[in-house]
């Protein structure tokens, strides 16, 4: 179970490809309202582990999941959502955020 951004950024390093999984969640989004996101997209951020700005560990339905935040330029930022299942990665949902509006809704 990862506690630390350290840790989460060491299996992000380590983990493979071909071990990270798309949810049917992350493709209906992706065809009814998030035409922008794409695998290689989450791929390449999850890859890039300097970009990663936080993350969150949530208890949900008695399943852990996981929310970070990947800065993708000055304005946006990519919001993942995960769980990890032995050295698996599936990725259940993703959106991009506009950075100035996160910023107002957290004051």
């Amino acid at each position: 179970m990862i506690e630390t951004l350290e840790e989460l950024k060491n299996f992000f390093k380590e983990i493979e490809k071909e071990s990270i999984i798309f949810k049917k969640h992350f493709y209906d989004k992706k065809e009814s309202e998030r035409e922008y996101l794409s695998e290689k997209l989450i791929i390449d951020n999850i890859k890039n582990i300097n970009k990663i700005i936080g993350f969150q560990k949530q208890l949900v339905k008695n399943e852990t999941l996981y929310r970070i935040g990947i800065k993708l330029s000055n304005k946006y930022t990519l919001v993942v959502v995960f769980k990890i299942e032995d050295k698996d990665l599936y990725i259940i949902t993703a959106w991009k955020t506009y950075r100035k509006w996160q910023k107002a809704i957290q004051n």
